[in-house]
């Protein structure tokens, strides 16, 4: 079974309009950290690791189709990320991260998912986390 998280921003227009205009791409490639968080820490599934912060948090966990949503600001987005992956070594200690052609590539997906929440979301705005399973 596999398991996915992700960002979305529908309340953000001018995150739309940014992305429109290709400040997150280049030649039609679209490259979005939020839209596929780095693999979950210790092989937990994405439903289970949302549901229990947002239970911890008081957030309300919602079910829409498939998956599981949390309507967030962006400081409970980074919340969230640090709860899900402070003191994982495959993240956080260089000489255990995953690596792939000399790129330390899991901790590097979080650098980027970091970055972009900080930079590019909103903190006035609504977001919402989604977790599936498949």
């Amino acid at each position: 079974m596999e398991s996915r998280c992700w960002i979305t921003f529908e309340s953000d227009r001018a995150l739309h309009a940014r992305i429109r205009r290709g400040d997150f791409g280049k030649e039609g490639e679209l490259y979005l950290p939020i839209q596929d968080f780095p693999a979950a820490p210790n092989c937990n599934y994405w439903i289970v690791l949302l549901s229990k912060w947002c239970r911890d948090n008081g957030i309300e966990v919602t079910q829409k189709d498939i998956f599981i949503c949390a309507k967030v600001k962006k400081e409970q987005i980074q919340n969230f990320i640090e709860c899900v992956f402070a003191g994982d070594p495959l993240y956080s200690d260089p000489a255990k991260m995953l690596t792939w052609q000399g790129r330390a590539y899991l901790a590097n997906r979080l650098t980027d998912l970091r970055a972009f929440v900080a930079q590019q979301l909103n903190p006035r705005l609504w977001y919402e986390i989604h977790a599936d399973e498949f």
